[in-house]
């Protein structure tokens, strides 16, 4: 299933123009958790890649190949996620507690079918909402079961 504009969600691809493919199900939680998310008052979800249409691998990526990992990108204090530019944890402009709420959404409205939350915000981590990953400073990576 594509992934699209919808329920408060804007794609907005890391480099892979095509690989905006995943599984319904895996479309269907996310769009229930951006939807909510919308209601937060903290802008649209970007969401990052997912998967090609067909799978394989996609460049800058060891998993992403069977439709159940998406990528989704941190809250920003100006909730300008979709229009500016990239942040990370580390960033003066990461908004930590939206991204929270994010994370826990997303768990939230996929209950018993989340198998990991890759980010690396250590406050998160912590709070065991998300694991640490290399290279996941500036995205939340959701691998759905």
């Amino acid at each position: 299933m594509w992934l699209t504009r919808t329920s408060g969600a804007h794609s907005r691809a890391d480099g892979n123009a095509n690989a905006h493919w995943a599984t319904a199900g895996a479309v269907g939680r996310l769009e229930a958790a951006a939807a909510t998310f919308a209601g937060t008052g903290n802008g649209v979800l970007p969401i990052g890649d997912a998967g090609f249409e067909h799978g394989g691998d996609i460049p800058g990526h060891g998993s992403h190949e069977t439709g159940m990992d998406i990528d989704v990108w941190p809250v920003r204090t100006d909730s300008a996620q979709c229009t500016a530019g990239r942040i990370t944890w580390q960033s003066s402009t990461y908004d930590r507690a939206a991204t929270r709420r994010l994370g826990q959404e997303i768990r939230a409205k996929a209950p018993g079918h989340i198998a990991l939350v890759f980010f690396n915000d250590p406050q998160l981590i912590a709070e065991g909402l998300t694991t640490s990953c290399p290279n996941h400073d500036n995205h939340l990576h959701i691998r759905y079961r």
